[in-house]
């Protein structure tokens, strides 16, 4: 779909790919895990899968048992999120690819599509035919690449907490819907408390603020946003403190694009100076090293190797916000 809405804002129709939730997204089974936890985890709120490898043997697959009993119990019951109808619709008319990625486990979730009547997307994935599952990033990773989306420009909808945080992980737009929780406003992009809200949105985009840029924006408007995301910086030959805080510091700013000669490596010693940097990124040309790095953070940030003029920012990193106020962008 070919929506007017341009860098630096954005919209969740414009995005290369939906990933869905199931449960709380397009079927509503109201599944309530508090009895597992106290029987289990003594009450606490344990993150249920990844915590039963504590449990012994036996007392693992009895809860696993009851855990697909009480899935299945919902999906018995399980009725369509009002709204997802439209979604679905929505995105196949405008050819959007789309996936579910959800922690139940297929029985579950297949059942609960034929109780609602809502035909599943061949890519459909439950904690059982994953690898992974959310919040792992690399279980969205997957998605977006089985749907052929990019997934920097990928859309995660979901209904919980551990939705965002994959959306997060993974450098994706993370939509909440069917919930009101100031507490994971942090996490998510845009919050849609009714899903039929997220529907109208995508049939009449509006530019929303992405949520990296939330703070500048808020501290210097929109003028400031809009202005430096046209600017190219060039990343100086000893950025002060550390390489990784100036890459940070001008992306936060909302600067567009990050411009690094293509000959330049992360060497050994760069990373010294710059542990946050994955170990894995020595070697590399440092452009992709600094893209890799921001990638999850500043999805919107472009690091290039070609420009005809790019800015010599200053080599200190809190001199940077100066620089533009100087520039009076």
């Amino acid at each position: 779909m070919d929506i007017d809405i341009k860098s630096p804002f954005w919209s969740p129709a414009g995005a290369s790919g939906f990933i869905l939730d199931w449960d709380g997204v397009i079927a509503e089974t109201r599944l309530d895990f508090t009895p597992l936890r106290e029987k289990y985890y003594g009450g606490r709120r344990a993150m249920l899968l990844e915590e039963a490898h504590t449990l012994a043997p036996e007392t693992r697959e009895e809860f696993f048992a009851e855990l697909v009993a009480l899935e299945m119990a919902g999906a018995e019951k399980a009725e369509p999120v009002e709204g997802a109808r439209e979604l679905l619709a929505w995105l196949n008319e405008n050819g959007v690819p789309y996936c579910v990625v959800s922690r139940n486990c297929m029985e579950v979730i297949k059942r609960g599509a034929e109780v609602i009547g809502v035909e599943l997307p061949e890519k459909t994935w439950g904690r059982d035919n994953s690898a992974w599952v959310k919040p792992d990033p690399r279980a969205l990773y997957a998605a977006a690449e089985a749907i052929g989306a990019d997934a920097r420009r990928c859309v995660y909808v979901g209904d919980f907490l551990y939705d965002l945080q994959g959306a997060r992980r993974a450098g994706m737009r993370a939509v909440l819907v069917q919930r009101e929780n100031p507490e994971w406003g942090a996490w998510a992009d845009v919050m849609y408390p009714k899903m039929t809200e997220l529907v109208a949105e995508l049939r009449e985009p509006k530019p929303l603020v992405p949520w990296e840029y939330r703070e500048i924006y808020a501290r210097k408007s929109e003028h400031w946003l809009v202005n430096a995301s046209a600017l190219t910086f060039a990343l100086p030959a000893d950025p002060s403190p550390t390489i990784d805080c100036w890459l940070a510091r001008a992306a936060a700013l909302g600067v567009g694009r990050i411009f690094i000669e293509p000959k330049r490596t992360l060497s050994p010693d760069d990373w010294k100076k710059s542990p946050s940097l994955d170990p894995a990124y020595m070697g590399l040309p440092l452009h992709e090293a600094a893209r890799r790095f921001l990638a999850p953070r500043f999805p919107l940030a472009e690091v290039v190797t070609e420009c005809e003029e790019p800015l010599n920012a200053p080599k200190n990193s809190l001199d940077l916000q100066r620089y533009l106020e100087r520039k009076k962008i």
